[in-house]
């Protein structure tokens, strides 16, 4: 995981939304967080830490490798008392043997290698409570290869720069791998599932435009510089012409395994 690049953004760029409520409806449909302890690994801007809150978590420790990541997401999350901060790693978050109920890695396994991913999980059954629940969501390749549409944002990106796509696929694991590897590391009763989450919902051309300026939340957009970066606001923008208010959805792959 690179820390550098996460120290070096701007601490809010992953603290602009909420999570959705058909996120948290998925969630509630597989996973019992009432009253429990939940750890939100890579809590970026805290959006759901957030939400595990909202689930009813009566404890939420939010873990980060950046000090930015963290600063964000104390001030994102001030008005959750149940929600605390940590500085640490996947594959050695600082938290006792045991000590969380639920487990939430949201877009984290796409910065590991595969090396890293069985730390990362070895980690992960070490602090869970016996049936404890772990949730992973990213992308696989198949997530990133659905084709752009008003909705589906992201597909235009790589429509419009292609080597985009080389880029985020390499970086993705397969659903294979992800489950072999949870097999691995010693969790059972690995399930996945596919997930259109609602991710914003724009009421204008030029509030999508200084979204995608502002790269929030989109790491691949790094990739680009400014120049380019106007060239995709502006062909994004011709293509959602007449779409406003405009709910943009992206597809997630979420496993939950059991300890």
């Amino acid at each position: 995981m690179k820390k550098d690049f996460f120290e070096g953004i701007q601490k809010d760029t992953y603290a602009n939304r909420g999570a959705g409520d058909n996120w948290k409806d998925a969630i509630r449909k597989r996973v019992d967080i009432k009253n429990k302890t939940a750890a939100d690994i890579g809590i970026g801007g805290g959006i759901y830490s957030i939400a595990l809150a909202e689930l009813g978590a009566a404890r939420v420790i939010g873990i980060d490798i950046a000090e930015n990541m963290l600063a964000a997401a104390r001030s994102n999350c001030h008005s959750y008392p149940q929600i605390e901060f940590q500085l640490g790693h996947a594959s050695d978050t600082k938290l006792k043997d045991q000590e969380v109920d639920v487990i939430l890695e949201r877009a984290l396994i796409h910065h590991l290698t595969e090396s890293q991913l069985k730390d990362c999980f070895v980690e992960a059954k070490r602090i869970l409570q016996d049936e404890g629940v772990y949730i992973i969501q990213d992308r696989t390749s198949e997530d990133c290869l659905v084709k752009g549409s008003p909705e589906h944002l992201r597909g235009y990106f790589f429509d419009i720069y292609p080597q985009l796509k080389k880029k985020d696929i390499s970086r993705r694991h397969s659903i294979e791998t992800v489950h072999d590897t949870l097999f691995q590391s010693g969790f059972r009763e690995v399930e996945f599932f596919t997930l259109w989450e609602n991710r914003k919902l724009y009421q204008s051309g030029e509030e999508l435009r200084q979204e995608i300026l502002d790269r929030k939340g989109r790491s691949i957009l790094f990739e680009l510089n400014d120049q380019q970066l106007e060239v995709l606001a502006d062909k994004i923008l011709e293509k959602a012409e007449g779409e406003f208010p405009l709910q943009e959805k992206e597809r997630w792959t979420i496993w939950i395994a059991m300890k």
